[in-house]
């Protein structure tokens, strides 16, 4: 009777250790997707694959002990109409030291099928921190005055910040920006291309003639009733949407990003898996 409760419980404790296999494993795994860097900052990168169109994080530092924690970082990323190999969530400001408790609920969407959630956590080492250093820029010391009083070149310092911030922009692309504005209301159906291209860059002028649209609109489409287009840069957008704000043309002038797409939207229905394709071992086969 001994011998059996022995084997008995052995077989329980072995249905438990095979069990918890896959849900160590998968945390392993997304936990070496975030990056923590020093003094401050956390990114996560996921592979799109499967039909991924979203996902969705919640991290507590050091809040085990509590009855009602609070979210320390609440952040999502989402597909934005086109194909992308990534999605990031960027929290440039959370603050993790080493020795914090991290412990992080996650939850990925998919196009099709219901969502998978993994709930994770680990101890932050001092060696998985990354640390930032900002870039310095040298002054000349002692540099020699001239009375003459130079000429500022305001135009030359604008492009050179406007660039700046595109290189900013850029780089965070994956947080789901995109450079496309729909343009709602008056749908006329043209099928020349060109056509509809001086239709939207006409309306856009009625509305907003401060802006030069005819070199700023790209790649016009028409999708579910409305228009959509690109303008060149993200910063251009951005600025887009700044002008209209408050004004009329706010109703006619909207934001893709902030839209709810229908499935059937160009670039945005897509059955690919960009991931490789990964052995598996053993009877117990993770699907995350």
């Amino acid at each position: 009777m001994k011998h059996t409760i022995i084997l008995i419980s052995t077989l329980f404790l072995v249905a438990i250790t095979v069990s918890s296999d896959p849900i160590e494993s998968a945390c392993k795994q997304f936990n070496r997707q975030i990056s923590i860097y020093r003094p401050q900052g956390v990114v996560v990168n996921q592979r799109v694959r499967r039909n991924l169109v979203g996902l969705e994080m919640e991290v507590y530092i050091n809040q085990e002990e509590r009855s009602n924690p609070m979210c320390d970082l609440c952040a999502n990323a989402t597909m934005s109409g086109r194909r992308r190999k990534l999605l990031q969530i960027n929290k440039p400001h959370v603050l993790v030291l080493p020795g914090d408790n991290f412990q992080y609920t996650v939850t990925k969407r998919y196009r099709n099928g219901p969502p998978a959630q993994l709930s994770c956590k680990f101890r932050v080492s001092g060696d998985r921190m990354i640390h930032s250093h900002p870039a310095v820029r040298h002054c000349p010391e002692n540099a020699p005055r001239s009375n003459v009083v130079r000429e500022i070149n305001y135009a030359a310092e604008k492009r050179l910040l406007e660039d700046t911030i595109n290189e900013l922009l850029t780089a965070c692309e994956a947080a789901g920006t995109t450079k496309m504005l729909i343009l709602l209301g008056n749908y006329q159906d043209i099928e020349s291309e060109k056509a509809l291209k001086r239709y939207v860059i006409g309306r856009l002028e009625s509305l907003l003639p401060s802006v030069e649209w005819d070199g700023t609109v790209e790649n016009v489409y028409r999708s579910n009733g409305r228009f959509v287009f690109e303008v060149k840069t993200t910063l251009m957008k951005l600025k887009i949407l700044h002008l209209v704000r408050g004004a009329e043309a706010a109703a006619s002038i909207v934001d893709y990003d902030k839209q709810a797409r229908s499935t059937y939207d160009r670039d945005d229905y897509f059955d690919e898996d960009y991931d490789e394709h990964e052995s598996t071992t053993g009877v117990v086969e993770v699907m995350f």
